[in-house]
């Protein structure tokens, strides 16, 4: 489409397009804080990125870049200096939020987000096109994309996550964790509480510190669980096109090719595992 527009100055859209897609402009901004900050961060295409920073200070920015289209419109570079002037930030003490009130100001323009923030952060984040990833903050954190992938890592909350397209990746958590992808994958590794994972196409992996409840279903995809080192369980778990393998557990109720209902170290919290087609594997 880029070659055409260029090749078409008679139409008016040539010079316009072209320039468009070679035009990339920023905003930055930086908010004084004391104690824990509340985020509500939200774009429709771009991806967000929260990561910690100063102990004091918040600092928000943003990069702009047109994404023409035919319905982009001729106002693009227009609406892109507009942002670049008027950032759409609110900041109301230690609670900021970045969002578009006018979702038409976005038509043809992708704004990614990048955050730097105290370690005492809480974070809702909200996407339409483009991941999210989350570093190092205290949580809780709530993550929601239509087309994307999430990431978190070294997180000392809650997590929920949510994707319609794309993997949720997450690691090092002294939380809880939810996580829920209708086309892709999940992990949840090193997590200190309870997991919930639920994907409609893909595999789930999730790994424990200490013992915690975990409820996984994959409607496509194996499932692969590692349990903490210490602390006992009680396991459920059912493959419909696959096998159970468990060669860890104490005791044993019921076992089948795709199905299994044991014990570990004495029983403890419930491991409640269903897949469609692939296997499960118990560490």
């Amino acid at each position: 489409m880029k070659v055409l527009a260029c090749a078409l100055p008679v139409l008016g859209i040539g010079i316009t397009a072209c320039d468009a897609q070679s035009t990339e402009r920023r905003f930055e901004r930086t908010f004084p804080v004391s104690g824990p900050v509340s985020l509500d961060v939200n774009t429709d295409a771009g991806g967000i990125l929260v990561r910690t920073g100063a102990s004091d200070t918040v600092r928000v920015r943003g990069i702009l870049r047109p994404q023409w289209s035919l319905l982009s419109g001729f106002d693009v570079e227009d609406r892109i200096r507009e942002l670049e002037a008027n950032p759409p930030i609110e900041a109301n003490g230690n609670t900021i939020r970045v969002a578009i009130r006018d979702k038409s100001l976005l038509r043809g323009i992708s704004m990614r987000l990048e955050i730097d923030t105290p370690t005492q952060t809480g974070l809702r984040a909200r996407t339409d096109s483009g991941g999210i990833g989350v570093h190092g903050i205290q949580g809780p954190i709530d993550c929601q994309t239509d087309s994307g992938g999430v990431r978190a890592t070294d997180i000392g909350g809650d997590i929920h996550a949510k994707t319609d397209s794309g993997g949720i990746h997450i690691r090092r958590v002294n939380g809880e964790v939810r996580a829920h992808a209708d086309s892709g994958g999940i992990e949840a590794i090193e997590v200190q509480g309870r997991v919930e994972a639920q994907t409609d196409s893909g595999g789930i992996r999730i790994s424990q510190t200490q013992p915690a409840s975990i409820h996984a279903r994959a409607d496509s995809g194996g499932a692969d669980i590692t349990l903490a080192p210490a602390g006992g369980y009680n396991i459920t778990a059912r493959s419909q096109n696959g096998r159970v393998i468990a060669d860890t557990v104490t005791r044993v109720r019921q076992a089948s090719r795709g199905a299994l209902d044991a014990s570990l170290r004495g029983g403890g919290p419930l491991v409640d595992v269903r897949v469609g087609s692939g296997s499960v594997t118990i560490h």
